[in-house]
């Protein structure tokens, strides 16, 4: 094959990345990432000369992420991210005849290292929440965004992502959209709809008092964002790890970290240690293996002990 000139290569990124949102559902936040990975990939592979697909061997790729780790410090987790793109994007180049092999091929998969989930306390845990306590917008909002978080385990994309026809208040669940754009309902608990019932109707006041440009028809469709920022936008999700931040993380002593994946990570241990089964715990977060749930199995040994002294024959 001929070389390609500069922008045919960054007109090939771009297409690969359309077709595996279209393909695989990537998320936003997936896509991005996707897209640093292989714009930080090209642009080594410039300064390196290749301006061909072709002519990217396991070399030129293993140099390029040598240059990642060691010049800019990026640790496992990050190189195995940007493995995945890199290796994602060979192999639709594979696909559609641009190249005879994949250079990934040579090279040894790069492997994420497991790290135990960040969690908190029960009691502590339950007690920052029920602190976020008053009737002012952005604290009914704030409160239900947490008791959300926690209540039902969810993803900072799927919280950020609900709309109104998602929350079922009759039969107190959330229909959630999941990495893979996999969908899944997930059932909530007494704390969790009195927060919502508090935010929905300040919400609906908000909407109907709201005079920047914004109708209230649009605020309460159906298809209208579930919680809202101050402009009346959906809340996002850098405005939302400020939120927890603020509410949560600000509170707790100094060393203890928490973002709103760590209540996600609260969710699923402290139903493994009142006893639910781990398969339940598996599809109530979305998990599309069950050893990506299993990691909760370390984070509270307790509870495994409790079932093989319960279980175990002999004694």
């Amino acid at each position: 094959m001929t070389s390609s000139s500069p922008d045919a290569l960054a007109r090939d990124l771009e297409a690969f990345l359309d077709a595996a949102q279209y393909a695989r559902g990537l998320s936003p936040a997936t896509r991005q990432a996707y897209a640093n990975a292989l714009t930080a990939l090209l642009q080594d592979l410039r300064r390196q000369g290749l301006d061909a697909w072709p002519r990217v061997d396991a070399a030129a790729l293993a140099a390029h992420l040598r240059r990642l780790q060691d010049g800019r410090g990026y640790a496992p987790a990050t190189l195995a991210q940007h493995t995945a793109a890199i290796r994602a994007f060979f192999g639709w180049l594979l696909e559609q005849g641009r190249i005879q092999a994949s250079p990934l091929d040579a090279l040894p998969p790069a492997k994420r290292p497991k790290r135990l989930p960040r969690t908190l306390p029960e009691g502590a845990l339950n007690a920052l929440i029920e602190a976020v306590e008053g009737d002012d917008l952005p604290t009914l909002r704030d409160r239900a965004a947490l008791e959300l978080l926690y209540g039902c385990g969810l993803r900072c994309a799927e919280l950020c992502g609900l709309n109104l026809h998602d929350a079922d208040l009759a039969g107190r669940t959330l229909r959630v959209r999941g990495k893979g754009a996999k969908e899944r309902v997930v059932p909530y608990g007494p704390p969790a709809h009195a927060a919502l019932l508090r935010w929905l109707r300040a919400r609906e006041r908000f909407a109907l008092t709201y005079k920047k440009g914004v109708l209230a028809a649009d605020l309460l469709a159906p298809t209208a964002p579930l919680l809202l920022s101050p402009t009346g936008r959906r809340l996002g999700r850098p405005a939302l790890a400020a939120l927890v931040h603020r509410r949560i993380h600000a509170f707790l002593p100094e060393g203890v970290q928490a973002t709103p994946h760590t209540l996600r990570h609260a969710y699923a241990t402290h139903l493994l240690e009142h006893g639910a089964p781990l398969m339940d715990i598996r599809q109530l977060l979305g998990h599309a293996s069950v050893s990506t749930t299993q990691l909760y199995t370390h984070v509270a040994p307790g509870r495994l002990r409790a079932a093989f002294d319960a279980a175990f024959p002999r004694r």
